[in-house]
């Protein structure tokens, strides 16, 4: 007798549990998913996701010439990370470069990273110069720092980057 004295109820909440999901999907859509390949670079997403904000548009606009590529990348619509890179470049001391907090890292060949940005010069052996890689968060607003996010994502875009850019095969 206490079985049917449930049922009802049992029948009431299973036949809500999927107009309920049906509901919460319709007002929290799935979040972007980043690609692989961004600005013509192979990427490693798992990388790049710390320097990113949660939210439900991704996009990566590339602009590039015989000596530059920049890859500003966006998320709803506000630009969040720009992504620069040089090469037939001199020698410079990158050192002296104004950042807050500056401190030297491990990635690439000379690299200097601070809360938002790294900047690494490397040689391009066979163009006969360097090759500078830049990446910044630009995101307004931003608290956090994430210099060692910073420099996972350099350390593997750093390969792909140089061989785009005609430093190495």
């Amino acid at each position: 007798m206490k079985s049917n004295a449930l049922r009802p109820t049992f029948l009431l909440f299973s036949g809500l549990t999927p107009l309920l999901l049906a509901v919460a999907g319709c007002t929290n859509p799935a979040p972007y998913k980043i690609p692989d390949t961004i600005c013509g670079r192979d990427v490693d997403p798992s990388a790049l996701e710390p320097l990113l904000p949660s939210g439900q548009n991704f996009e990566a606009v590339h602009e590039t010439d015989d000596y530059e590529s920049e890859c500003a990348i966006s998320v709803d619509n506000s630009d969040v990370l720009l992504v620069q890179e040089y090469r037939d470049q001199n020698k410079s001391d990158i050192r002296s470069t104004r950042m807050d907090n500056p401190k030297p890292s491990d990635v690439g060949e000379e690299t200097m990273t601070s809360d938002n940005w790294l900047i690494s010069m490397n040689s391009c052996p066979r163009r006969g110069k360097y090759y500078f890689l830049d990446v910044i968060i630009t995101a307004n607003g931003v608290t956090e720092a994430k210099p060692k996010e910073l420099e996972e994502f350099a350390r593997t875009y750093l390969p792909e980057g140089m061989k785009k850019m005609g430093c190495t095969s």
